[in-house]
């Protein structure tokens, strides 16, 4: 039986907790709990649900969190945060999360203010909530108990059931995505003649790597690859999407080095390949086509040259910092600001086109290369020699391509003669290597259905 005493006492321990909790700390609260109708507000189905949107609420929120507490009690499994962050911010992420979360509708996210007074969706100039059976006003029905307990609960049972389908979705295609980035990796690496890069028969111009080091690294980071495809494939904003990516990236580098035992094999192609895949899984997400993903990947990376603000001040630079900073070169930031276009107006069309005409694989992805070559400022190139081998590079690949490339006898032989040119000048186009990569991931994509 309902102990009303019970409840509201719990109910007055837990505000008076919230009021302690703001008093010792001066910041905004936050509480998750489950809308549950009925007495029994400890009912598996939830207090799961009060544990996944909580989880949710971290996701968002985690760097900002400087307490957590957790109550169970008659009113239900409630999670409180204090978070060091502006209240409308925070009302800004709860009022995100209930409206576009699938069981969003079914938790209440309250925000208070440091001084314990609760925020408004109207202070944000939102409307009130929707009821979870019909379009009316929450609170209107709630009051008028418009609709029975055993409805809610079924509509409640109904939102969970088909967020788990929607979990196995998920799962199933970030799965297909990460192998699909892995297959292009490994075919990456495999293509030859791939002038100066690693291939199964040289090392190229590397002296710390070969074919080994990039296969275990493709294969250690390849689960990272899934986890961003999975922030894509989600309700995620696209900025909200691309901070987790670029976190999730922070700790595939650290997996990379630990496989390759210090070698830096793939931290351009996390970049850009994480980049490729969460924009593929959002594309998939929303139903639109992969035409749609240059304007997306833009949108995503718009804010991206930020990332050379205050380098003056930093001790240690990357190579891609000490390009920008000594020549103003973005480098694959710049590619990815412009939306991959260099990809989708250029390699993706060379890539389909010699894949439809029958050409082996091999020879598509050494003439793909060697495009990506003639257009690119490479940074790898920059980084190890200057602006005058760069020109270098282009003017070969272009004239490789003039006599057919790959595709022809004549072609081939200066291939090869580009190879033995860039071992021995130790010339290394990694960042047309990455695109070739990505190139090879987005046809992989296009061609199994996953996009139009």
């Amino acid at each position: 039986m309902f102990n009303l005493e019970k409840f509201l006492q719990d109910r007055e321990e837990r505000v008076e907790l919230q009021k302690t909790l703001q008093e010792k700390y001066s910041k905004p609260l936050l509480a998750v709990r489950s809308n549950y109708p009925g007495e029994d507000k400890l009912e598996p189905l939830a207090v799961e649900i009060s544990d996944i949107m909580a989880k949710e609420v971290e996701g968002h929120l985690c760097s900002k969190i400087v307490h957590k507490e957790i109550l169970e009690s008659l009113e239900g499994k409630i999670h409180i945060y204090i978070l060091d962050l502006d209240v409308m911010k925070i009302k800004e992420t709860a009022v995100y999360i209930e409206e576009n979360h699938p069981l969003g509708r079914c938790v209440d996210i309250d925000v208070y203010q440091k001084d314990g007074m609760g925020v408004s969706r109207s202070e944000l100039g939102y409307s009130k909530r929707k009821c979870l059976i019909c379009d009316e006003v929450a609170f209107s029905c709630a009051r008028s108990m418009a609709h029975p307990h055993s409805e809610i609960k079924k509509e409640i049972f109904r939102r969970y059931k088909n967020y788990q389908e929607f979990l196995r979705e998920q799962e199933k295609i970030s799965r297909e995505y990460a192998a699909m980035s892995l297959k292009a990796m490994i075919l990456e690496v495999s293509s030859s003649p791939a002038f100066g890069l690693v291939t199964p028969l040289t090392p190229g111009s590397h002296r710390d790597m070969d074919y080994f080091t990039f296969v275990e690294s493709s294969f250690a980071i390849e689960e990272y690859f899934q986890e961003m495809a999975k922030a894509g494939y989600s309700y995620l904003e696209k900025d909200e999407m691309f901070r987790r990516i670029r976190k999730i990236g922070m700790a595939t580098e650290e997996k990379m080095f630990i496989a390759t035992k210090g070698v830096n094999t793939h931290k351009g192609m996390v970049f850009l390949m994480g980049i490729a895949v969460t924009a593929a899984a959002k594309t998939a997400y929303e139903g639109k086509g992969s035409k749609e993903i240059p304007e997306l990947v833009a949108h995503m990376c718009r804010d991206i040259i930020k990332d050379f603000e205050g380098l003056q001040n930093k001790e240690k630079l990357t190579h891609g910092e000490k390009l920008f900073l000594k020549h103003g070169i973005t480098g694959i930031r710049g590619v990815v600001k412009d939306g991959l276009k260099i990809v989708f107006e250029k390699s993706l069309k060379v890539f389909i086109e010699g894949m439809e005409c029958g050409m082996h694989i091999n020879s598509v992805m050494t003439q793909t290369l060697l495009v990506m070559m003639e257009e690119l400022e490479d940074s790898t190139i920059l980084h190890r020699h200057d602006f005058k081998t760069l020109k270098e590079v282009q003017e070969m690949a272009g004239k490789t391509l003039e006599l057919g490339g790959a595709y022809t006898p004549e072609g081939m032989e200066w291939c090869s003669e580009m190879e033995r040119i860039f071992i021995e000048r130790r010339i290394s186009p990694g960042g047309s290597a990455d695109l070739l990569a990505v190139t090879i991931f987005f046809y992989e994509i296009i061609k199994k259905g996953c996009l139009n």
